[in-house]
């Protein structure tokens, strides 16, 4: 007796290869275009959670030094100082920083508190603000020791063993009609900051208008310092 393809069974099994295979690319491709839909929008809103330890320096416009020639027209109408930032490492994602996810959220929601200068500490429950601080001063340890580095300490003053001490407080600086981003800064500030404080604004220029709050930022943190320094002790770095 000869033998009969079973073309019923096969044809039904075909046809469900083809349909997963379909609905395998269709949903693959609606993925796709879901995540980049969802990152446009939070590109576009200028939104992102993130990491990165920041410092800040007013070196004094010098005509003499070939960098700061973009400054002169700054000098000439009265500014004295520059205001420039410095990033001590790479940015990096605030949920792979913060892996902890009670802490990562506990910060997160402190960050959606706070205005302005945005100091984190005191605004954060108690069990996760010890944990963020505790890695927020082990991540020191990975700043880089590259050309900007080396620059800022040369800047701002090292000790004998070319390390430059400082606090470096949790901040989300949050003002009223700057763009921002959902951004976590330790923001490192010298012991010869603190101690001699920056120049006073009327006197900087500042070459990006996302930059304008800096300065209110650092002089916040600051100022808190003098006023409560023991509030800082658990973010005193060194690196």
């Amino acid at each position: 007796m000869p033998y009969s393809m079973p073309w019923p069974w096969i044809t039904e099994q075909s046809n469900q290869l083809v349909a997963g295979l379909i609905g395998g690319t269709v949903g693959a491709g609606l993925s796709g275009f879901t995540r980049y839909v969802a990152g446009w929008h939070r590109a576009k809103r200028n939104r992102g959670e993130a990491f990165h330890i920041a410092a800040t320096t007013y070196p004094r416009i010098d005509p003499g030094n070939i960098a700061h020639a973009p400054y002169l027209p700054a000098l000439a109408a009265g500014k004295t100082h520059v205001q420039q930032m410095v990033w001590l490492g790479a940015e990096v994602d605030l949920k792979t920083f913060l892996a902890n996810p009670y802490v990562c959220r506990e910060v997160l929601r402190s960050m959606s508190r706070v205005c302005n200068a945005g100091l984190l500490i005191g605004e954060i429950a108690v069990a996760a603000e010890r944990q963020l601080l505790k890695k927020l001063v082990g991540y020191h340890n990975s700043i880089p020791r590259n050309d900007n580095v080396l620059a800022f300490k040369a800047h701002v003053g090292c000790d004998a063993h070319g390390r430059v001490h400082g606090i470096s407080p949790p901040t989300h600086e949050h003002y009223a009609g700057s763009p921002h981003r959902r951004v976590l800064r330790a923001m490192f500030i010298a012991n010869s900051q603190l101690a001699n404080g920056i120049p006073p604004i009327e006197q900087v220029h500042v070459a990006r208008d996302s930059h304008a709050n800096r300065h209110a930022t650092v002089s916040f943190l600051i100022d808190a310092y003098r006023r409560a320094p023991e509030r800082f002790e658990d973010c005193r770095v060194y690196f």
